[in-house]
């Protein structure tokens, strides 16, 4: 199974168990952490298909987790597309707006560690 960076979605290889201090090579980013975890499910209870798992607020960050199995973290990165915001709006007739960058990618590359 290919296994990603949430963060950047570099391709991960990684020999062994996932440390909870072990981070992208790429982009720094925690990689101990849920959304880079196979039982990550936002469906499912406290987004772990994991029952006996601890509940953790910050599905972003590093955690202590004894039950984490390294999964693809980079399907689950949110990323907003502009083309795919165009074909909405002409779907209902919206002319495309201005390029104009999104706040949050802004937000991400300042606070980015290095």
């Amino acid at each position: 199974m290919p296994t990603s960076c949430h963060g950047c979605g570099a391709e991960l290889r990684i020999d062994g168990p996932v440390g909870r201090r072990t981070t992208c090579p790429e982009c720094d980013a925690d990689l101990h952490a849920c959304i880079n975890c196979a039982f990550y499910d936002e469906g499912a209870a406290h987004a772990c298909r994991e029952p006996h798992a601890e509940h953790v607020l910050d599905k972003q960050a590093s955690n202590a987790c004894d039950l984490f199995h390294l999964g693809d973290g980079a399907s689950r990165r949110r990323v907003r597309s502009r083309a795919a915001r165009d074909a909405l709006g002409a779907l209902f007739g919206e002319a495309p707006g201005p390029a104009e960058e999104d706040p949050r990618d802004a937000l991400e590359a300042l606070f980015r560690k290095r």
